[in-house]
């Protein structure tokens, strides 16, 4: 198979040398790691989506879910479910950041902000609520703000 130079598909850290950093913050910085994990998450998002090559034809909603999707080749979770009908709610099952020495999902709350603050050209923010099985259920919320995307 030749390569294809017009193709630009992102690789996506792995879930476990991620888990190194985000425990190392935490280990020297303490709480205050969540806001850098999270600032991390967004900008990484929006870096990654910048240098994609992107159908203009597809619509923002089969762009969020494919992209998506590719994480789960990195380890970054195993299931996803992605509800629009009252809202903007992503569900994530087994979450590699819940293996971290963290109280919340800071690194990925905030790629999700950054995805979805591209894709949709609308700043969005993130928050997290979890269940004991290992299910992180992810809110998007956008915001209006004079920030274009």
């Amino acid at each position: 198979m030749e390569p294809d130079e017009d193709m630009n598909i992102p690789i996506y850290p792995r879930a476990g040398d991620l888990v190194l950093l985000m425990n190392s913050l935490v280990d020297v910085i303490g709480r205050g790691s969540a806001g850098i994990l999270y600032n991390f998450g967004k900008q990484l998002a929006e870096r990654y989506y910048a240098r994609m090559s992107i159908p203009k034809d597809l619509e923002p909603d089969a762009i969020f879910k494919n992209i998506l999707s590719s994480m789960m080749f990195s380890d970054w979770f195993t299931k996803m479910e992605i509800d629009r009908s009252n809202g903007f709610v992503v569900t994530l099952h087994n979450v590699f950041e819940l293996e971290a020495d963290e109280e919340n999902c800071n690194f990925i709350r905030g790629f999700l902000a950054g995805l979805s603050s591209s894709i949709y050209h609308t700043p969005y923010t993130c928050k997290e609520s979890r269940n004991p099985e290992k299910v992180s259920v992810f809110t998007l919320t956008a915001r209006s703000s004079s920030m274009k995307y």
